[in-house]
């Protein structure tokens, strides 16, 4: 190393190498504020729960349907004799309504609280995983470590409870794959990659990811549970025939009209809960209303059907040339990540890789068509990993008051649930994009000095360091 680049890699270096253990009470105290989160989050699913409200009412009865008549959910209830239109998972793999039915052989109420009660725990474990396996911070430690970055998207996790999603699990599932992998169990690894993949289509990114990384057996085993789980047992349940029209069904939903510039060019899903890329652009530059399109639901769209028109347009460009627009921007991101994971897992650090994986995290918000606000609750390892950073960088180091700089940004983003109009500008996506400037730095910050932060705190430092799993293919 020159000189130079030494007087670089000096003005970098770490303020506090090896984080205090934090005492037994304050580990007591946080876990208390966790239990209260997690009774918080209990009432608001319950209350949904209750009401029988979506979005747990599609899954339920898509796996209810099938259950009885062996087919998937045409999307309708016989209500007095007569049939209404309801929201469905037309945009989710079969494998979902199939997984439902485990829930459908209960009433629904009881089916309810098992998934919620489900739903609590995944949020325990995925806390725990991080604090104990990403931050880098003292293992033991993890519930002083979580509580701030899980509370920072609290508005979110509100939203996740409040409606019941599946999100949670998807995330535990991911977190779950990139713990797994850097311990060195690859095929499990594989396994919670391909499950998550599953149930949403998204993280099929990381798998990009691990291919990048030269780990082709994490990936080909995700890529086999999803073919052996997905297709295969699709045709086992309902037959060649069923399986292909429903899957020519799901890939005109969520791939061909379903993608940011099929969006566009339809209209469909430009309500101003929708934070996709696609969306937000419709909104600004073509004068899209922002206060019709419920269009995941026939029964919401009925409701605001007569609905004031807002628009927020600063230009009036035509649908195809926005819809151009939001594909050049996702082939862009695409490419970019491709350029900044090029290198293989072996010669990149622990925390390389760490933010690496975070920063992809991001880009699967990012790129998705239909971005609501509970999505954003896979943010959560950015922030943990965010805050481990920070405390290994030194709090008064420009990274450090950058990066504190986006989480605050992103904290006083969930103040426009409360402002329809704010919304519909893409707030949430904006804050996506902010949450990914402090990763983004350290992932080129990490490539020219590998030894801007030190080994992670606790077992962690020597798993990863010597792990064959992570340093080869």
């Amino acid at each position: 190393m020159d000189n130079s680049n030494a007087v670089a890699a000096s003005s970098y270096a770490p303020r506090s190498p090896q984080p205090p253990v934090a005492p037994a009470w304050a580990r007591r105290m946080c876990l208390l504020a966790l239990l209260g989160a997690t009774v918080w989050f209990a009432r608001v699913g319950r209350g949904h729960i209750q009401n029988e409200d979506p979005d747990f009412e599609y899954f339920y009865k898509a796996g209810a349907w099938l259950l009885a008549h062996g087919s998937l959910d045409p999307g309708h209830d016989l209500v007095d004799g007569r049939y209404e239109e309801r929201g469905t998972l037309d945009w989710y793999w079969p494998f979902v309504s199939r997984f439902m039915t485990l829930f459908a052989l209960v009433p629904y109420r009881w089916a309810g609280y098992i998934w919620l009660a489900l739903n609590l725990a995944a949020m325990w474990t995925t806390i725990r995983l991080l604090g104990r396996h990403l931050s880098g911070l003292p293992p033991r430690d993890w519930p002083v470590t979580q509580l701030l970055p899980f509370l920072f998207l609290a508005a979110y996790w509100h939203w996740e409870f409040r409606l019941n999603q599946i999100n949670n699990f998807t995330l535990l599932l991911l977190v779950a794959n990139f713990v797994c992998w850097q311990q060195g169990r690859r095929v499990l690894a594989g396994f919670w990659l391909g499950l998550a993949v599953l149930l949403k289509i998204t993280p099929g990114l990381l798998v990009l990811w691990f291919l990048l990384k030269r780990q082709y057996r994490t990936a080909g085993v995700a890529v086999l549970t999803v073919v052996l789980a997905g297709p295969l047992a699709d045709i086992i349940a309902f037959g060649p025939s069923q399986t292909v029209d429903s899957y020519r069904v799901w890939a005109e939903n969520a791939v061909t009209t379903g993608s940011h510039a099929g969006l566009i060019r339809a209209q469909r899903e430009m309500d101003w809960r929708n934070q996709g890329l696609g969306a937000v652009l419709s909104r600004w530059l073509h004068p899209t209303n922002y206060n019709t399109h419920f269009d995941n639901d026939p029964r919401v769209a009925a409701k605001y059907s007569e609905s004031e028109v807002k628009t927020i347009n600063v230009a009036a460009l035509s649908l195809p040339a926005v819809a151009h627009l939001a594909t050049a921007i996702t082939v862009v991101t695409l490419v970019g990540l491709l350029w900044l994971a090029r290198r293989p897992a072996g010669k990149l650090s622990p925390w390389q890789l760490r933010f690496e994986w975070v920063l992809f995290m991001l880009a699967m918000l990012w790129l998705m068509p239909v971005l609501r606000r509970y999505h954003m609750i896979w943010a959560l390892p950015a922030m943990s990993l965010l805050a481990g950073g920070i405390h290994y960088a030194g709090w008064s180091s420009r990274w450090s008051k950058l990066a504190l700089s986006c989480i605050g940004l992103v904290v006083l983003s969930q103040l426009v649930l409360l402002h329809k109009p704010l919304e519909a500008g893409g707030t949430i996506l904006a804050a996506v994009a902010v949450l990914a400037c402090p990763v983004l730095l350290m992932v080129w910050r990490l490539s020219r000095h590998p030894d801007v932060l030190p080994g992670p705190a606790g077992e962690l430092g020597a798993e990863v360091n010597h792990q064959p799993a992570v340093h080869h293919a």
